[in-house]
């Protein structure tokens, strides 16, 4: 009898908690089965998803070398194609070493664009919108993905990248083991009377530096419409001994995509380290030849380590600067990041090199 009463209150306690759990899994989407509107909203910073079902569906390390973050304007699809069956392909394989991922944001785009750049998510898994109101507003960018950054990782270094970037990302990641882990300001460096500074088209900084940054953030700050203008202002008032690392020969910044000398050196990779202005045709032949050479010798065996040179022997220019030294179409005031500051061209589209032609030819 006892047996009998007990199987009875086994088997109905059984039949409860089955009843729960249908009517949990019912009524309650996972992160892949959700709403449209929720997936929409879990793509934005500081939104309440926070993008949890891009980090949940990566399932990506915590800890990580190296933090790449590709700015793009949502217009820019076949840039980003061009990247994905290209150098990303290397973040996909190495993803306890780094993490890549577009940013992008909404700024004054047609329905149509704004459709497409959603369906392109859905479709790639590796967007993530900024909560950005003007078009030129370069600082908050570089602002918002720092922040998205820090929240989720914990990295050595920080890079900040266009969309027109070819990266060797193996030769990179190869020569962080040599590298300052604090206080590294590293880039293509604008050797200027009054306005030296890193071009924001490849900005790599140590985390020690963003996190200073990000302790500023809501108080003494100062931002720019462009983001290395605001960088170099944080990099003279930091509290750190910054090294400056001017590394101009190889990180190209003239449109390295358009010139046959690029495209067609096997050894691009073995001698430098990003080529600007490479578009979509561009950054593939560029890929094909340096996998090529890839196949052929082993990985990240022959790069040799570029020391970084004094910088007052590459620029006879003090690292300092001052807005006052451009001339006045950029020359604009810092504001307090703050107050969400606005200027008189923050409403101005960005016409880029490609639509605007080549400004920077003679640059080597």
């Amino acid at each position: 009898m006892a047996s009998r009463c007990h199987l009875f209150w086994t088997l109905f306690f059984l039949v409860i908690l089955e009843g729960l759990f249908i009517g949990t899994i019912t009524n309650w989407p996972s992160l892949f089965e959700a709403p449209n509107s929720r997936i929409k909203e879990a793509l934005y910073v500081n939104s309440p998803e926070a993008s949890a079902a891009y980090i949940f569906q990566r399932r990506r390390p915590k800890n990580i070398r190296l933090f790449v973050a590709i700015l793009t304007h949502a217009s820019r699809k076949a840039r980003r194609d061009a990247i994905r069956d290209t150098w990303f392909t290397e973040c996909k394989l190495r993803t306890d070493e780094v993490f890549c991922a577009f940013f992008t944001d909404q700024a004054g785009l047609e329905n149509e664009t704004k459709n497409a750049i959603l369906q392109e998510h859905e479709e790639n898994n590796d967007l993530i919108f900024l909560q950005v109101e003007d078009n030129l507003a370069f600082t908050e960018r570089l602002l918002q993905t720092m922040e998205w950054a820090s929240e989720r990782h914990k990295f050595d270094y920080f890079l900040r990248i266009d969309d027109d970037h070819f990266l060797c990302l193996d030769r990179l990641l190869y020569e962080l083991n040599f590298r300052p882990k604090e206080a590294l300001y590293w880039g293509f460096v604008h050797c200027k009377p009054k306005i030296v500074r890193v071009d924001e088209a490849w900005l790599l900084l140590t985390h020690d530096l963003i996190e200073e940054i990000l302790e500023k953030r809501n108080s003494s700050l100062l931002c720019s419409p462009y983001g290395d203008q605001a960088a170099a202002l944080w990099m003279m008032e930091s509290k750190k001994n910054v090294t400056y690392f001017m590394d101009n020969q190889r990180i190209v910044h003239k449109s390295a995509g358009k010139d046959q000398r690029f495209l067609l050196d096997k050894d691009v990779c073995q001698k430098y380290l990003s080529l600007h202005g490479s578009y979509p045709r561009s950054m593939r032949q560029l890929w094909l030849s340096s996998y090529v050479l890839r196949k052929e010798t082993s990985l990240s065996g022959s790069y040799n380590i570029t020391e970084i040179e004094p910088f007052a022997k590459l620029c006879r220019h003090s690292p300092v600067f001052d807005y006052m030294g451009f001339f006045p179409e950029y020359r604009f005031e810092p504001k307090p990041c703050s107050g969400n500051p606005k200027w008189s061209i923050s409403k101005k589209p960005h016409v880029g090199r490609e639509e605007a032609g080549e400004r920077y030819s003679k640059y080597k």
